[in-house]
Formats: structure tokens, C-alpha cells, sequence
């Protein structure tokens, strides 16, 4: 059988396409990499990795041994995580987050000082990643936890909500809503709202309550990051609304556009820390949710009194 080292150093490989970048993240020399790979492959009479002068492409057996060896890697750190740690509610060490683009900043911006300063001993990491890509490298040990909008149906996670997060309405200075300190939903009745393309967590309910009240989506274009749609409000195109995390962060700073809650009916997207049901670290994560959520709930929709019809 190959020895976990030489597991690593395949998933080294697999994440770097690399012999030299591999080498390089295993802290080893490629030619010690390259002879434990070969032996690895001796040992199991099969060839993982071809090898060409122009790039590196891991054979149909290499990628599912490399798939699989993630798993046992993510069981034998748990079990180095239970032997090392005498009091599993001592949050230390390093803390990977996996995150997508529209939550993880905006969340962590608002919490980091707080955790800080509460967990001096812990170092958090942070990888963006597509939506559709977190739950696998979750459950594979490459993130120990997830932020992200809704929770992963997992019957292996553990999820927790952090935040209601209601949506804002954002529209250029100088629209004729701008002077509101709440916007009612009925006003936005033959407005042009822009959203994210579809597929995004934020456009269906963005979508139904352009139907509820009568406004009309953009047909002709849709954008791909809040940033976009923020640019595109600016240059009035239309209007728009954005989660109240990212208006804090982004938003309120602007001169061109301004932020304002709707008073009743605010769509809203649940955000959610993730992590394995199974780690030895399940109540120091939990810990950690429970400060995060403290930090950010004055943006939630139950501290705004916005209630949802």
C-alpha cells in the first residue's frame, strides 16, 4: 500500500500540475517528490501521472486515487487534531475557510477583529471557490469550514445560520427615492432592477419581488459580481439591491449611489458556517460561528425591524 506521504505528495500534484510547484508546497526536493511518486506507482502496479515535457495529466486512476486519497488525508489529520489537543474548545492552529465571493469578504471584514482578539492563538485562511465546488472540498478535507449564502444539504455537515441578511434597495443619488430613509416595495412599481445572472443566490428573490410589486428586471443585461451591478446603478441603468453586508462594505462610502432597506417584504439570503459533522474540532467551530454571528447581526433583518411578508 502507498505510505500517506506518498498520498500527499499525488495530491500535491493533482492541485499543481506541477512536479516543481508540488515539491514546492510538500516543502521537499522534486527529485525526492518524483522518486516517491515512482515508487508509489511501483507499488501499486499501476501508472498515475503522465508526464510530457509541455505539462503534467494525471491518468483516470491518479485522479480517483488522488480524489480518495483527499478523504483519508482529511481522517488523519482529525486524528492528529484528537491526539494534539487536550482541550478540543482551544481554538488554535490554522483555520481554513472556504468561501464564494459574495459572502466571505463581506462577512469576515466585520468579524476578524472580534476573533482576533478573542482567539489570539488562531490564524484563519481564506480560498474563494464557485458555490457548486465547497461542499466536495469540504467533505475531502481541502476547507474545515464554509461560509457561504444557504447551507449545503449534507447529511455529513453541520451547518449554522449566521445572518438573515436582508437585501437593499441601491439607486443613483439622484433618483427620485433617494431622499427615503425606507423605501415601501409598492414604490419600486415600474422601476428597471438590475440582478445577477441566473443561477445566483440573489436573483430568483430579487425576481419574485420584481413580479410582487410590478417592477420590471433587465432583460439586456445581468451581472456577474455585486461590484458590477453597484457600477452599473452608477451609470443609471436602473436599480438594484444588494445584501446589507456588502452595502456596509461597499456601498455607503460611494457618492454616485445610494443604499436604503426596504420597510417591508425585504427579499433575504440566510448565511451559513459549514463544517464536517465528524471533526474532532465540531465545538471549538461552533464557538467560533457563534462570535461571528455576534459580530454581524446588527446587519440582520431581525435588528433592522424589516420584517418578511
Amino acid at each position: 500500500m502507498p505510505r500517506i506521504q506518498q498520498l500527499r505528495y499525488l495530491v500535491a500534484i493533482a492541485d499543481t500540475l506541477s512536479f516543481s510547484r508540488a515539491a514546492e508546497a510538500c516543502h521537499v526536493t522534486q527529485p525526492t517528490l518524483s522518486m516517491q511518486v515512482k515508487e508509489m506507482e511501483d507499488r501499486l502496479g499501476a501508472r498515475l501521472i503522465e508526464r510530457t515535457r509541455a505539462r503534467v495529466i494525471l491518468t483516470p486512476a491518479g485522479a480517483e486515487i488522488a480524489r480518495r486519497a483527499r478523504t483519508i488525508l482529511a481522517e488523519v489529520e482529525d486524528i492528529r487534531e484528537i491526539a494534539r489537543r487536550d482541550d478540543p474548545e482551544a481554538l488554535q492552529g490554522t483555520l481554513l475557510f472556504g468561501v464564494v465571493q459574495t459572502v466571505g469578504a463581506y462577512v469576515l471584514s466585520v468579524a476578524m477583529p472580534t476573533l482576533k482578539a478573542g482567539f489570539p492563538n488562531l490564524r484563519i485562511g481564506v480560498r474563494e471557490d464557485r458555490m457548486e465546488n465547497l461542499p466536495e472540498k469540504l467533505s475531502d478535507g481541502t476547507f474545515e469550514a464554509l461560509l457561504m449564502a444557504d447551507e449545503p444539504v449534507h447529511a455529513d455537515f453541520t451547518s449554522v445560520r449566521l445572518l438573515r441578511e436582508p437585501l437593499h434597495v441601491v439607486l443613483p443619488s439622484d433618483h427620485r427615492l433617494a431622499g427615503c430613509k425606507m423605501i415601501d416595495p409598492e414604490d419600486l412599481a415600474g422601476e428597471t432592477i438590475l440582478t445577477m445572472e441566473r443561477g445566483h443566490r440573489i436573483h430568483d428573490p430579487i425576481a419574485a419581488l420584481c413580479e410582487r410589486v410590478g417592477a420590471i428586471p433587465a432583460r439586456d443585461y445581468a451581472g456577474t459580481t455585486l461590484d458590477t451591478l453597484r457600477l452599473m446603478v452608477a451609470t443609471g441603468m436602473g436599480i438594484t439591491l444588494l445584501p446589507a453586508l456588502y452595502v456596509r462594505s461597499d456601498v455607503l462610502r460611494e457618492k454616485l449611489v445610494v443604499a436604503r432597506p426596504l420597510s417591508s417584504g425585504a427579499p433575504v439570503r440566510n448565511l451559513t458556517m459549514s463544517w464536517r459533522s465528524t471533526s474532532p474540532r465540531h465545538r471549538t467551530y461552533a464557538l467560533l460561528a457563534a462570535s461571528i454571528r455576534e459580530c454581524i447581526a446588527p446587519w440582520g433583518l431581525e435588528k433592522q425591524g424589516n420584517p418578511v411578508s
